[in-house]
């Protein structure tokens, strides 16, 4: 049953992603931005009482950063655009500086700094990976790489995990395998190579991509599992039914996301 539960709520969320993917790239900025206000949500909730700070912060820095990184994607790497990034971590600082609790600073400040680089960097990065406009990567195959790269891995990882998982992989996350992880980046390495070949720009550096883009899905699977033992939750939260939060079905794709921006700027 439970099975039946996580296919049914990936194949509903498979679809709105492919609805916003196309839909153009405003609506995907809009639809990053409703997805920013979840996250925030999930995440103050794993923040301890006593450091809970200001739940609105991280909300209105999203919006921000967001639509500020959809208008500008085309020439995100320049010396305005990293001086509004620079202004943005500054402000955040003196913002802190001057309402937050002294007794609690380092600890308000270090939840929330670590919120902002997480949720708002990550939703950035997909929005770039959107907007990505240098060929053969343009017209959304920067963004479906991406994707399908990430949802390999996790399905590869959960699936072969289960059925042959028998080495335990790390203390962090006591019911992922070695095995799991090999099935991972077998599958991401399948996928990356059907969609390279039918998309025209299979190489040797797609299949290097795949193995790196494996690893840092994982990564971000188990940073998610730091922060839920951390605040002692199975789950950041309930509303995709067999899945959690919507951070439990964004940890690894926070990861892969940057990575394969600068994996594309650095090699196309």
């Amino acid at each position: 049953m439970m099975l039946w539960k996580r296919v049914l709520s990936a194949v509903i969320g498979i679809l709105f992603v492919v609805l916003f993917i196309y839909s153009g790239t405003f609506p995907f900025a809009l639809f990053a931005v409703l997805v920013a206000f979840l996250l925030v949500k999930e995440y103050n909730a794993m923040i301890p009482v006593e450091y809970k700070y200001n739940q609105y912060l991280l909300s209105v820095y999203s919006i921000i950063i967001i639509l500020y990184t959809y208008l500008n994607s085309k020439e995100i790497i320049n010396i305005s655009n990293q001086a509004f990034y620079t202004f943005v971590i500054i402000s955040f600082f003196i913002y802190h500086i001057i309402t937050a609790d002294p007794k609690n600073f380092m600890e308000q400040l270090s939840y929330n700094l670590l919120g902002l680089i997480y949720i708002c960097g990550g939703l950035a990065f997909l929005i770039l990976l959107r907007n990505f406009s240098a060929e053969p990567f343009d017209k959304t195959n920067a963004i479906w790489l991406v994707l399908l790269t990430t949802w390999a891995t996790d399905t590869g990882a959960f699936f072969i995990g289960n059925r042959f998982g028998k080495t335990k992989f790390t203390e962090i996350s006591p019911k992922k395998s070695l095995e799991g992880v090999f099935g991972g980046i077998v599958s991401a390495i399948l996928i990356v190579s059907i969609f390279s070949l039918i998309k025209g720009f299979f190489s040797l550096g797609m299949i290097i991509y795949a193995v790196f883009a494996a690893l840092f899905a994982v990564l971000g699977d188990l940073f998610e599992s730091c922060l839920k033992r951390s605040a002692g939750i199975k789950d950041s939260g309930n509303l995709i039914p067999g899945h959690g939060g919507v951070l439990d079905r964004l940890d690894s794709l926070f990861f892969t996301a940057p990575f394969t921006y600068l994996f594309l700027i650095s090699f196309i």
